[in-house]
Parts: C-alpha cells; structure tokens; sequence
C-alpha cells in the first residue's frame, strides 16, 4: 500500500495555496530549467541555446512547430513510420495520452480568452499534433490499454502540463499573470490530490 501524505482542513488548504504560489512562480520565471525540447538534454534553459544541440527556443515566435518533445515528424511527409515493438508502445501510449491532454487543456484555455487577442488563429501546439498523428500511426494494431492512474502517473501528468504551461508562458501566449494564475490553479489542485491522496472535488 502506498504512503500518503494526509493534510487536515487548514493545514491542507495552507499547504495547497503555498503549492500554487511555487507553481506560478515557476512558471513566470525567465530561466526555469527543463529538457531540451529537441535533444532532452536535463538543465535546458528557455533563453540559451542547448549546449548538446545547439536548439534555441524564440519567445516571440508564436509558430514555434512545437512545445516539449517536437521531433522531426515523417507523419506530415506521408511516409509509412515502422511499427513499435511491444515495450516501445507501452511508453507511446502514456505519452499519447499526456499529449491528448495537453490539447483539451489547450482548447479549455482557448475557449476561457486565457490567451492573447493575436494568437486566437494560431495553434500553440501544432507541432504537437503532428507529434501525436505520429504516435498514432505507430501504434495501429495495438489496443489502446486501459492506463494506470496511480498517484505516481498523476504527478507526471501534472508535471507534463506545468512544463508546456511554462513554455506558453514564455512565449507570451497568454493576456497577464492572472490568466497564467486560472491555468495553474486547478493543475496544482491535481498534484495536492495526488499528494494528500484525496479525491478532486
């Protein structure tokens, strides 16, 4: 049986407010340190160019092709991608299923006005998409698996949103720091879930 942390009213409520202050703080700093987007590589910083492959991410281009993991896609070209093996697809279907999330959160964010009148045509994460077409396309032929939703597989999802948030943030996508501070409320609510092994409310 997993080990709980268990938080009583105040001391639960004082702990989830100070976790949503570190995670808009982290989100809304210049120099948060995360994986290169296209070599994921640890300690990429968003305004450097990666030491390993020399990618630099450009705060003023809304039409970046992707946020975290883009890779050179051959899905957009039509060309047929070999299958993935049995382990292989184990992993791409967690990380299709962090992908599709990011895209509903994306649209919630989109249909709320979080994001700033001249990007409303464009997509955040087309690059993304591509990415996840990809994945697709590799994994036909295997069922799409029922996931596990432990504590564990939460927290990665909530880190996988806080990063993507962190790179939308960067490259002003969104109005103020208010909007920032509505998107990761309810994703920080997700994480004290987890922690403190309560059910969303």
């Amino acid at each position: 049986m997993s080990q709980r942390v268990q938080f009583a009213g105040g001391e639960r409520n004082a702990v989830y407010a100070g976790r949503v202050a570190l995670a808009i703080e982290w989100v809304l700093c210049n120099n948060c340190l995360m994986q290169c987007p296209k070599c994921q590589r640890e300690n990429f910083e968003i305004d450097k160019p990666c030491p390993q492959c020399g990618f630099q991410g450009d705060a003023n281009r809304s039409d970046e092709p992707g946020l975290l993991n883009p890779k050179d896609t051959q899905a957009a070209s039509g060309l047929n991608l070999p299958s993935f093996t049995l382990e292989e697809a184990e992993k791409a279907w967690i990380e299709l299923a962090h992908l599709e999330m990011l895209f509903q959160k994306v649209e919630e964010w989109r249909n709320a006005g979080y994001f700033k009148k001249e990007m409303e045509s464009l997509d955040p994460v087309r690059g993304q998409r591509a990415h996840a077409d990809e994945l697709r396309q590799r994994l036909e032929g295997y069922p799409r698996p029922e996931l596990p939703q432990t504590d564990r597989d939460l927290l990665k999802t909530v880190n996988f949103l806080l990063d993507n948030i962190d790179l939308l943030a960067s490259r002003q996508w969104f109005k103020s720091k208010k909007e920032i501070e509505k998107v990761v409320a309810p994703i920080t609510a997700m994480m004290m879930d987890a922690i403190s092994g309560n059910e969303p409310e």
